[in-house]
């Protein structure tokens, strides 16, 4: 019960007791009860009166205006100011610190936080990146490109949390996975009411390109600059309110200095074909990309030490078993973190392997690789598990780089070549 409906019920109760009695008082002087009438009248006409006063005393004091602070409106944006107080980026040693003696360090599902101890490689990808953000003039723009579960929103997080330490970059990130846009004017109020928050400051609502260009060129004036992060891309250029005129917009803003704003982007698709097939190819939106990254499998230096690192840490003791994780999963990062993590059980439990339970979510990943690839890509795949290799081309070498063969032209994992074999 609020305090408002308190006072409400406190004056209904008040003005009953003062009614009922004053009747009380007020009947027998009527019906001319014997002697004590007058007196019964004036004392309950006395008590009816304090009563009204008590009422009339608590309706004044809940005219007392409580003044609240505004809640902040609901984005599906975050962002963040950088200053040289935040943390920023952590060593490897000071990341690896983090994992606890017997507890399993193995991400199975989520993106990896941007100073997870289970992050490794994607170093020149994530340095590239920055380095084209920090221009002082004003940030470039950044295509991230991979399949599903390459590892793409846990290079985000990352790039997100080492832009936290750079002066006045106000980083704004987001995902289109689970996000319901119902307007252009929805997306707009809520990426302004996000850089409000990382600014702290209260600004007039904007729900327009143009006011948001304005307060964009505003405050960059005062020498901010703004990176803006989008996961899934694919799922906004498939929005039906974001047409050509709006990615001719977002284009103008990144492309012209004035607004200090650059991009960076995570799709499985490069930028021009997404935007060809969403039919936006004519706002020229994906042109002002000139830096790319295609997300692949790991160097085998890397993947051994995302094995080897984090159960010699939580266990105690040197891990064995490698190659037979890499069966399984490869040099695929995230395959290998879900097999490690049934290893890791069984070895800190003293359980068999339940080799059952990652071939089933392993087999759900392939399905998916294999549903996604071209006709061409597919009789491609399948002439390499009949060990039947055909000669380099591009196709091939695109494969490689998506990290579904290795740089020999072979399947990433034998276990994927034993699923391809059975379909």
């Amino acid at each position: 019960m609020t305090s408002q409906d308190r006072t409400t019920w406190l004056n209904t109760i008040v003005g009953l007791i003062g009614i009922i009695i004053g009747l009380i008082g007020i009947m027998p002087a009527y019906f001319s009860f014997p002697r004590v009438q007058w007196e019964i009248f004036f004392i309950s006409m006395a008590i009816f009166l304090f009563a009204i006063s008590i009422k009339y005393f608590i309706k004044r004091r809940s005219l007392v205006i409580i003044v609240e602070e505004p809640k902040t409106p609901i984005t599906n944006f975050t962002a963040q100011l950088g200053t040289h107080q935040n943390t920023g980026l952590l060593s490897k040693e000071q990341r690896l610190a983090q994992i606890q003696a017997g507890q399993n360090p193995y991400v199975g599902g989520a993106a990896l936080s941007g100073n997870s101890a289970m992050f490794y490689g994607r170093e020149r990808e994530l340095q590239g990146t920055l380095s084209v953000l920090r221009n002082p003039e004003k940030p470039g723009d950044v295509s991230i490109l991979g399949e599903r579960r390459i590892g793409k929103s846990s290079l985000l997080n990352k790039i997100y949390q080492a832009l936290s330490a750079e002066p006045n970059i106000v980083t704004i990130q987001t995902t289109m996975q689970d996000w319901s846009i119902e307007s252009q004017a929805s997306f707009f109020t809520q990426l302004h009411q996000a850089i409000c928050n990382a600014l702290k400051i209260h600004s007039n609502a904007v729900d327009n390109y143009a006011d948001f260009r304005d307060f964009i060129r505003d405050y960059a004036e005062k020498g901010y600059r703004f990176v803006l992060m989008i996961d899934e891309f694919e799922k906004m250029t498939g929005n039906e309110y974001f047409d050509v005129q709006f990615f001719s917009n977002m284009r103008t803003l990144s492309n012209n200095g004035d607004y200090k704003l650059g991009y960076v982007l995570a799709s499985r698709q490069p930028l021009k074909d997404i935007c060809k097939q969403s039919k936006i190819e004519e706002s020229s939106f994906y042109n002002i990309f000139g830096t790319s990254y295609l997300l692949g499998l790991l160097a085998q230096k890397e993947a051994v030490q995302l094995i080897q690192e984090p159960m010699q840490r939580s266990l105690g003791y040197h891990f064995e078993q490698t190659q037979e994780i890499f069966l399984y999963a490869g040099y695929h990062p995230a395959f290998i973190q879900i097999v490690a993590s049934e290893y890791w059980i069984a070895r800190h439990h003293g359980f068999a392997v339940n080799r059952a339970a990652f071939e089933r979510v392993l087999q759900g990943h392939y399905q998916y690789l294999w549903a996604h690839r071209t006709q061409t890509e597919r009789q491609l795949l399948l002439k390499i598990a009949q060990h039947n290799i055909p000669q380099d081309n591009a196709i091939l070498m695109t494969l490689r780089q998506r990290g579904l063969l290795t740089q020999e032209n072979q399947l990433f994992a034998p276990f994927f070549e034993q699923y391809l074999i059975e379909q």
